[in-house]
């Protein structure tokens, strides 16, 4: 049995919207204060502060249950804001900085494992794959991939859809030697500090749901005049400083 991961897209926007807000309210009312004396300049240097931004963002990424690029967020943020509220020395920095390799190191293990717990994927034996060509099974792909790269090809008559997981690398799926059948198809991407890049054929009719941060979505294709209505494959899902190529 495969366990598809569910996007929320209005949901994600929704949040966006909410971070945003705030991120404005607070900034504004810090601003505010600072000028009528209210606001020591302390408290000014923390709270706006591009440390603070990037534990927004990771707030934000958790909220939505993107945990990879959350904590990395927060763990960076929080690392760097630490010598501006304790006023600690250079020497701190220097000694202290390979942290944020153990805790990202940490995160990444913790998410391969729970990915493996909740049923793990595996073409041909292998778990993932590295500059390799693989083929799919069953219409369905499921990938998880973590500083590295792979590439998919769908053989199968018809693609039934896609989970991909990827941070810190790169995942290639190639779908035009495949073809839809249901009137809509989705695939899911989650992707943090890496690369997505979708080979679809010209004729298919493509809409884009992603919920981004930092990052960005291209479709490069030479659209054919042709485009199959009756089927729409919808691709969805979150990305952080990360981009998305669509190419025929």
């Amino acid at each position: 049995m495969i366990i598809r991961k569910l996007s929320h897209p209005h949901w994600h926007r929704t949040v966006n919207t909410i971070v945003a807000a705030l991120i404005f309210i607070v900034a504004g009312s810090m601003l505010l204060g600072r000028n009528l004396d209210l606001v020591s300049d302390y408290v000014f240097r923390i709270v706006i502060s591009w440390q603070m931004l990037l534990i927004a963002f990771g707030l934000s990424s958790l909220i939505k249950r993107n945990l990879t690029a959350g904590f990395i967020f927060l763990v960076v943020g929080t690392f760097f804001l630490i010598p501006v509220i304790t006023g600690v020395e250079e020497e701190w920095f220097r000694t202290y900085w390979p942290v944020i390799f153990i805790i990202t190191g940490v995160v990444l293990l913790f998410k391969r494992r729970n990915f493996k717990h909740h049923g793990g994927w595996k073409w041909d034996g292998c778990e993932h794959a590295t500059s390799e060509e693989l083929s799919s099974e069953d219409g369905f792909v499921k990938a998880d991939v973590s500083f590295g790269a792979a590439k998919y090809i769908v053989l199968d008559p018809v693609f039934k859809g896609a989970d991909l997981d990827v941070s810190f690398g790169s995942v290639t799926l190639d779908l035009r030697k495949t073809s839809l059948e249901k009137p809509q198809t989705h695939i899911d991407i989650d992707c943090s500090f890496g690369g997505v890049e979708l080979f679809i054929p010209a004729h298919w009719n493509v809409q884009v749901e992603v919920d981004s941060t930092l990052s960005g979505c291209e479709d490069k294709r030479h659209i054919s005049q042709a485009v199959d209505y009756e089927h729409r494959l919808t691709i969805k899902g979150d990305l952080t400083f990360s981009g998305i190529e669509i190419k025929n």
